[in-house]
């Protein structure tokens, strides 16, 4: 099974993810990778935002765990997203590590309705609509809409 760690930064009422195009669709992601063997979860979501956008991020606790069942392009994948408490610098994407074409702001308000990598928009619309006080449910099939 696959790890891949990700952050979830709110600022204004909207989220910074990282745009993508797949079949000719824009696609937006929760900053992040995966996870290699021995590397602690809070390290390699930082480093994958040094890496591919160039800040500081502060990593807090677990927002959601999902997961997503293996598919013959794909192998099973655990999505363990965190809380992004502050970030340091202004996100830039870095084409030299990643294939994101852009960064993107999304409103909270259309997480329900967002071609989001994984597929937590609407678990991500409940967290901020009550307040991020509230732990949630274990996401049994985080990429069910399959949007690439």
């Amino acid at each position: 099974m696959r790890v891949r760690v990700s952050a979830v930064f709110a600022q204004a009422g909207e989220i910074l993810c990282m745009k993508y195009v797949y079949g000719g669709k824009n696609v937006y992601a929760l900053p992040g990778g995966g996870v290699d063997r021995d590397v602690p979860f809070h390290e390699a979501i930082t480093s994958e935002w040094k890496n591919e956008l160039g800040v500081k991020v502060e990593v807090g606790d677990i927002v959601l765990i999902g997961e997503a069942p293996g598919t013959k392009r794909h192998p099973q994948t655990l999505h363990i997203i965190f809380a992004a408490t502050a970030v340091h610098g202004i996100p830039k994407v870095r084409p030299d590590h990643t294939r994101s074409l852009d960064i993107a702001w999304l409103p909270i308000a259309k997480l329900n309705e967002c071609p989001l990598y994984p597929d937590v928009g609407k678990q991500l619309f409940a967290y901020f609509a009550d307040g991020q006080k509230r732990s949630l449910p274990f996401i049994e099939n985080c990429m069910e809409r399959g949007f690439w």
